[in-house]
């Protein structure tokens, strides 16, 4: 009988006139696996080659000599803090402007939003992850391609339109990340979906760790619709933020007031298949006979921290 119901309830969800072909989460008959299927305008999220997130594997990764340091220019952004049901989502301000370059890029792109995905515990939460093992979050700087497009809206369905930059969370007793703390002391303000407050004067600089490595890969979006026009560049040191914080995420709702039992947390896409794309890294894993492990920051759990210069330099 439940398989039943549930096969009149996909056979609505993917009727184009009904309201529920906008209607998607992240588990159940509306989770990941069935995203292609609600939308015919998401068909990439079940058929696409080249969808994101991604495990990374330490050992499979090129080093590229010839990618650039990202450079960075902006810092201080204002904007809307909005629960979207799926996500936590910090909208900027038409007034704030910091764009991207170089690094594997061949434009330059401007930052349109911050997106934040989490588990309900510190093992889980990251989309990406590394050698098998995730992060408890995942923050996505999302910019698009302000060469060549107007806007996020244009430049998501279009060539080259998109560069994400993921940043890893881990989670360490008392370790308060202040400029985190700009966006999760306002986490009573947006406890349930649609609710929304104005947060200025953040520091976008410091919301990124201090390296200069990096990995990067061609993807997609990894919400509906999965477009694949995405640059990614993931950080090769995450940012450590308290018990504290990460639990204020943990108590976000993907709902109303009236259903006060819908957790956000867990709104993390499962990775994707690589197929025949290749991970590119900035990092040097041969250089006087050092091995990968020795140089990468990620191998499952964090290493010790290397003294580089921050890439806004």
């Amino acid at each position: 009988m439940l398989g039943f119901v549930l096969i009149i309830l996909l056979i609505a969800i993917t009727d184009c006139s009904s309201p529920w072909q906008e209607w998607w989460m992240y588990e159940g008959v509306s989770g990941p696996h069935n995203w292609g299927k609600i939308n015919t305008k998401w068909i990439l999220c079940s058929k696409g080659k080249n969808q994101s997130p991604i495990n990374i594997e330490p050992k499979d990764l090129l080093f590229d000599p010839g990618l650039k340091h990202i450079k960075l220019t902006g810092k201080q952004i204002n904007g809307t803090l909005i629960n979207k049901g799926t996500d936590l989502t910090f909208e900027l301000h038409s007034t704030s402007k910091v764009l991207i370059s170089l690094g594997p890029l061949s434009y330059v792109y401007r930052l349109h939003q911050v997106k934040f995905h989490f588990g309900g515990n510190d093992n889980f939460g990251s989309e990406h992850s590394v050698d098998g093992k995730h992060f408890a979050a995942e923050i996505q700087l999302m910019f698009y391609n302000s060469d060549l497009y107007t806007n996020f809206t244009q430049a998501v369905n279009l060539s080259r339109g998109v560069m994400i930059l993921a940043i890893f969370v881990k989670v360490k007793d008392n370790e308060n990340h202040n400029e985190l703390s700009k966006l999760t002391n306002f986490i009573e303000d947006v406890r349930y979906k649609g609710e929304q407050i104005y947060v200025n004067n953040i520091n976008i600089l410091k919301l990124i760790p201090d390296s200069r490595h990096y990995m990067t890969y061609d993807g997609s979006i990894t919400q509906p619709g999965c477009q694949e026009t995405v640059t990614w560049i993931i950080m090769n040191r995450p940012i450590t933020v308290s018990k504290d914080q990460i639990y204020s995420l943990r108590t976000l709702r993907q709902d109303l007031p009236e259903n006060p039992q819908a957790l956000m947390f867990n709104n993390y896409r499962p990775t994707q298949t690589l197929n025949q794309r290749t991970v590119r890294t900035n990092i040097n894993f041969v250089v006087k006979g050092c091995s990968m492990q020795r140089d990468m920051q990620y191998k499952g759990t964090v290493n010790r921290l290397l003294k580089e210069r921050p890439i806004w330099q």
